[in-house]
C-alpha cells in the first residue's frame, strides 16, 4: 500500500492522550458515549466519506451526508468514520508536520491514517471507562460498532 504522507512518529498511547485531555477539557472524561457529531459540528465549526482539508489557516471537515445521517442516527460505525476525521483534524490538519512520503517502509505510527483510527478509537472507547465489559456492551455504551468494541478490547487486554 502506498502512503502518500508521512505524519510526525505517535504511538497509540500518545493518541489516548490526545483524545482524554479532549474528553477532559469538554467534561467528558467519564462518559461512555461521546457526541463526536456535535464535536465537529461546534468545536472543530468544520462542514458537513469523511475528509479532513486544510487552506492556509483554515481546517474544515466534509462528512458525506449518507454518513452524516447515519452518525445523526446513532450508527456505530459512521459515528466511527466522524472520530476518524476528528482525529485527522487534531492530530494532523493544523500540523505541518505532515510530508510527502514516496515509498519506502512507513512504520503504522507515522501513518497518518493509523493514528486516525488509532485516535478514533480511544475517543470512542476510553480504556479507563471499559475495562471488564463485554463487546456487545461497550458497543452499546459507546455508540460504536460491536467489530470497533470488540477491536479496542482486544487492543486493551493486549496491554496496549
Amino acid at each position: 500500500m502506498m502512503h502518500a504522507f508521512r505524519a510526525l512518529p505517535m504511538k497509540r498511547a500518545e493518541t489516548r492522550v490526545v483524545a482524554h485531555n479532549l474528553r477532559r477539557s469538554l467534561g467528558l472524561a467519564g462518559r461512555l458515549w461521546f457526541p463526536v457529531l456535535q464535536l465537529v459540528e461546534h468545536a472543530f465549526r468544520g462542514d458537513s466519506h469523511g475528509l479532513t482539508e486544510r487552506d492556509g489557516d483554515s481546517v474544515c471537515i466534509k462528512i458525506r451526508e449518507d454518513i452524516y445521517d447515519r452518525a445523526y442516527a446513532d450508527e456505530g460505525r459512521d459515528r466511527g468514520k466522524v472520530g476518524h476525521e476528528a482525529g485527522h483534524y487534531l492530530l494532523h490538519a493544523r500540523s505541518p508536520a505532515l510530508h510527502r512520503h514516496f515509498g519506502g517502509e512507513l512504520k503504522s505510527y507515522e501513518d497518518p491514517e493509523w493514528q486516525a483510527k488509532a485516535f478514533q478509537g480511544e475517543l470512542l472507547v476510553p480504556k479507563h471507562l471499559v475495562v471488564g465489559m463485554s463487546a456487545v456492551d461497550v458497543a452499546r455504551e459507546c455508540g460504536v460498532s460491536y467489530d470497533a468494541a470488540e477491536y479496542q478490547l482486544k487492543l486493551y487486554a493486549a496491554g496496549k
